[in-house]
């Protein structure tokens, strides 16, 4: 339905006195929210599928798996430091890595 048409059926609603409507018009509209619902709740399941099925047939599942969950690991230090929870100063612990990291690449720290 085209844009037009919904302003000339919204214009016609507007125009036809109130007494005139249905009585099936709640029904109608409780028919109307369920369904759109149910085809919203089955669109979002049909992309959940398809989401699936295409990180089941990765070959790299393995390194996805393992980034997930570096990833949460990150995500659960931030959440702990936000909270207060952690022991550490955040810089310290930055520039901890940072030479850790130079020091694996075989580069002298300065």
């Amino acid at each position: 339905m085209s844009q037009t048409e919904h302003e000339q059926r919204a214009q016609e609603q507007r125009e036809r006195p109130a007494s005139t409507a249905p009585p099936t018009a709640p029904l109608e509209l409780l028919t109307l929210l369920a369904a759109g619902v149910a085809d919203l709740a089955l669109d979002q399941l049909r992309q959940t599928a398809d989401l699936a099925q295409n990180v089941m047939g990765r070959s790299d599942l393995r390194e996805l798996f393992t980034d997930g969950v570096v990833e949460l690991r990150k995500r659960g230090e931030l959440a702990t430091r936000r909270a207060g929870m952690g022991n550490e100063n955040y810089l310290e612990t930055m520039a901890r890595r940072a030479a850790e990291r130079i020091a694996a690449e075989g580069r002298p720290c300065a």
